[in-house]
């Protein structure tokens, strides 16, 4: 009489426990290495800012490599905060002119918002007809604008300068925004393909 043998329930893998994550294999050793040198790195060149503005100036300049704060101040902030007078300013090496941080602010902040602005209003609106929008040569225009990433900025910085001041608007607000804010081909490029995943059917952020 044949005997039939019924097979055994199938190996279930284990799953690892948190002890298992925890244990510091050499290859985990070397990537957290690796992470923290990259940490180190970019936080470096912010350290030595707070390092250079807790410095006396004067005394800086006999000790500029060292990594500690050379004459301890907090001067440079005092002037910021418009809590230093011009003599002690210049006590400490500094130019004693005096500092508007709130106008600093303010002008910051409308640049910020109104930039951005229209950057996502502008970009949006053509990423639209790009993506959405069939027409003649809009292949050859897109191509055309997105080409813009391949220029660095540091090339536009002379030839925007120049049309700015042509249009008599140095010194405005609308002569910092308007360069910027009217155009920006990773703008366009990013919300063209997002519009495209889209209407694709596609995921995605």
């Amino acid at each position: 009489m044949a005997v039939t043998i019924a097979p055994g329930p199938a190996a279930v893998p284990r799953r690892p426990t948190r002890k298992d994550t925890r244990r510091l294999s050499p290859g985990r050793a070397v990537a957290w290495t690796y992470l923290g040198g990259i940490v180190l790195v970019t936080l470096f060149p912010f350290y030595w800012i707070l390092r250079t503005a807790l410095s006396n100036n004067y005394q800086l300049a006999t000790n500029p490599s060292s990594p500690l704060p050379v004459g301890f101040t907090w001067g440079a902030f005092e002037r910021v905060l418009g809590i230093a007078s011009t003599a002690e300013a210049q006590a400490q090496g500094g130019s004693g002119a005096t500092l508007d941080i709130a106008i600093y602010l303010r002008n910051s902040l409308i640049y910020a918002s109104v930039q951005t602005a229209l950057i996502v209003l502008l970009s949006a609106a053509a990423a639209y007809a790009f993506s959405r929008l069939h027409w003649r040569g809009r292949d050859l225009v897109f191509n055309i604008l997105i080409s813009a990433l391949m220029v660095p900025t540091v090339f536009t910085l002379l030839p925007n300068f120049v049309l700015v001041k042509d249009l008599g608007l140095t010194d405005t607000f609308a002569g910092l925004i308007l360069p910027g804010g009217l155009f920006q081909a990773f703008a366009l490029f990013f919300l063209t393909a997002r519009f495209r995943m889209r209407s694709e059917g596609g995921g995605g952020i």
